[in-house]
């Protein structure tokens, strides 16, 4: 089957600069050898020179020169089909625009065709179809009762009604990481630190944007900004990095005007207390520990050092680096909606980076991301690893 002559553009959603992207890949590879689904897969037609190649086609076919004279020609429906495939077989960590020679920015540009492929009725792919559904009902995507979403609130943890530091919990935190973001708010306690939550909150539309099913993106955001400014709210705290990565980037443009608030990273509210020699961590942790640097934590918004500032806290602790940290580091196979649509694919990815941080002699994997806590602690299930999985705020929480 073959779309003639498609009454749709695929270049209105891409800036200039995702523009000149895709006429800018040399196909020198190097993003290869740094693909966590090449990793497990081998598929080279689902890497990132393969997606660029057929999309920059796709343009060139409808909207150049040729185009202009003669007319649009048929776009094969396979064609679209197998961008679809390859744009979805993907978690959107963004390691290969890191090593990009050309410094494309593919956590960027990922979204944007996806986008393009939901309004060409093609994505998302899998369960994930299922999603805008469940969040448009339950405002999460796990489909969890909404009445749970605060069921985790340590009794002992005072949440102030107005406060100017807010916490912004998330979905995956809220039902999937419980002790990651109760253990950041018995550290925002500990420290003396006022704080409230909106208590309706929803989504924060993170998993809709990456799987380009943008129409419920302006409810979700505009419900969150206005119940979070109503307990006058001026700087928000988040935990999760995908979170994080949406408020501090795209909040802004769906809610329609400038945020009442600005967006910090949890460790980033912690930072001024550690410098000051005010961080109360009473007793110490015999381990060997490592830290994954959660790929929108650290390709998204750019914050490697502030966790490993909290992890010199740990005393007693014996901290190594993984063979790839930082802006380099492996992706927990959590990312982009592919856990919904491949979820073995997923778990291999999530041991592959188990197997790492072994490498390394960690006993203790630390990591500060509640999606990465889902799935490693499900990659462990019938799987033999002597690590331990433990978030930086829930190991901090329990040495006070």
């Amino acid at each position: 089957m073959s779309q003639k002559n498609p009454p749709i553009s695929f270049v209105d959603n891409l800036t200039p600069l995702q523009l000149v992207s895709l006429d800018a890949c040399t196909r020198c590879m190097e993003c290869l050898q740094w693909c966590p689904v090449l990793d497990v897969t081998g598929d080279e037609s689902l890497t990132t020179p393969e997606k660029i190649r057929i999309y920059s086609d796709l343009v060139r076919s409808q909207h150049g020169l040729r185009a202009q004279l003669f007319g649009r020609p048929e776009v094969p429906r396979e064609v679209l089909e197998k961008l679809t495939q390859a744009l979805y077989t993907c978690t959107t960590c963004g390691r290969c625009g890191e090593v990009c020679p050309v410094g494309i920015n593919t956590q960027r540009l990922w979204p944007a065709l996806r986008a393009k492929m939901v309004e060409l009725g093609l994505g998302p792919i899998g369960g994930q179809r299922e999603m805008p559904g469940i969040v448009a009902e339950k405002h999460n995507p796990y489909g969890r009762p909404h009445s749970e979403r605060f069921a985790w609130i340590p009794p002992e943890v005072h949440v102030a009604e107005q406060a100017e530091i807010g916490y912004y919990c998330g979905c995956s935190g809220a039902y999937t990481a419980q002790p990651m973001v109760a253990g950041a708010l018995r550290i925002l306690q500990a420290l003396g630190i006022e704080f409230t939550l909106f208590d309706d909150e929803w989504c924060c539309g993170f998993p809709l944007f990456i799987t380009g099913e943008l129409g419920l993106m302006e409810e979700v955001v505009r419900h969150n900004v206005a119940g979070l400014a109503a307990r006058g709210v001026k700087h928000l705290a988040v935990s999760c990095p995908c979170c994080m990565f949406m408020l501090q980037n795209h909040w802004e443009y769906f809610n329609g005007s400038p945020l009442p608030f600005d967006i910090v990273h949890i460790t980033q509210i912690v930072q001024p207390y550690i410098e000051a020699g005010k961080f109360p961590l009473a007793k110490e942790l015999d381990a060997t520990i490592t830290f994954h640097d959660a790929c929108y934590l650290s390709r998204g918004v750019r914050i490697t050092e502030e966790p490993r500032a909290v992890l010199r806290q740990f005393r007693g602790a014996r901290v190594v680096e993984m063979e790839h940290s930082q802006s380099l580091s492996r992706c927990c196979g959590a990312g982009g909606g592919i856990r919904r649509a491949y979820p073995e694919l997923s778990i291999e990815m999530a041991r592959n980076l188990m197997r790492e941080a072994e490498a390394a002699g960690a006993d203790i994997l630390v990591i500060d991301c509640p999606a990465c806590y889902e799935r490693l602690h499900l990659a462990q299930q019938g799987w033999e690893s002597r690590l331990e999985i433990l978030d930086l705020m829930q190991i901090a929480a329990g040495l006070l």
